[in-house]
Parts: structure tokens; sequence; C-alpha cells
């Protein structure tokens, strides 16, 4: 019988490394739920100019333009799957390069901006249901 969440995350694990396809397709469930929620929850400019500085044409010194910026919401990604080899089967989440350096600052918030913790929003409303869902795939996967 589990007692917690923290055993039933050591059981999973344990799992993991009996049934590797079972993993891979609850991780794969689990990066594109927190994915659209991750979307969903990051706020969007509104259509608001950043000024002048942001939206002219950058060029580097070889006159190559630089790619200009859009919206954080539009930018969020899933990785490949990472360490399958080391037993760890998992995905990040996260934003492009183009656009992940402003995460920060939406997400802490500024001298002149309030923190809108939208990343940890998304985390904290996904925790149960990710659990739930690697449990019946590795439950589905290992017969149980």
């Amino acid at each position: 019988m589990v007692s917690g969440l923290e055993e039933l995350q050591r059981n999973l694990v344990k799992l993991q490394l009996n049934n590797k396809k079972a993993a891979k397709k609850a991780v794969e469930k689990v990066a594109d739920l927190v994915a659209k929620d991750l979307e969903k929850n990051t706020p969007s400019s509104g259509g608001k100019s950043y000024g002048w500085k942001a939206e002219r044409k950058h060029h580097d010194n070889r006159g190559t333009k630089r790619p200009e910026h859009g919206s954080l919401k539009d930018s969020v990604e899933v990785s490949g799957f990472k360490s399958i080899g080391k037993g760890v089967v998992e995905k990040d989440i996260g934003f492009n390069k183009n656009e992940g350096w402003r995460f920060h600052f939406p997400e802490f918030g500024t001298t002149k901006q309030r923190a809108q913790s939208f990343a940890q929003k998304t985390i904290n409303q996904n925790r149960s249901r990710a659990l739930a869902i690697y449990k019946e795939e590795l439950r589905k996967g290992n017969q149980l």
C-alpha cells in the first residue's frame, strides 16, 4: 500500500526501470498536458508595444539580421527524450532559445512589475494529474 506522494514517486521510478515503453508513453502524455497548460497560463503582451528598442531591426556586425522577438506564449516547446539509456525517462518543457531569456521577468517580477508566477502555477496545477497518468500508464504497461 502506498502511503504518500514520495513513496508513489519511488515506486514509479522502479516501474520505469522495468518497462521503458510504458514510461515513455506516460512521459509523452504528461509533457503534452503540461506544455498546453503552460501555454495557457503564460501571459501575453496583449498587443502592447515593447518600445522602440525591442521593435527596431537588429543587425550584427556582418549585416545579418537577428531574429525578432515574439510572444512567450507562442514559444512553449517540449524537448525530445533525455537520458533513456541511464534508466531515467524525461523531457524538458520550456521556451525556445529566442524567447526563453525573457521568461524570468514575468515569472519572478522586476522592480516595476509584480511576479506573475505562471510556471509555478502550472507545476502545482499538474502535479497530481501527472502522477495519476504515470501510475495508470505504468500499471497498463506492467499489467498490474
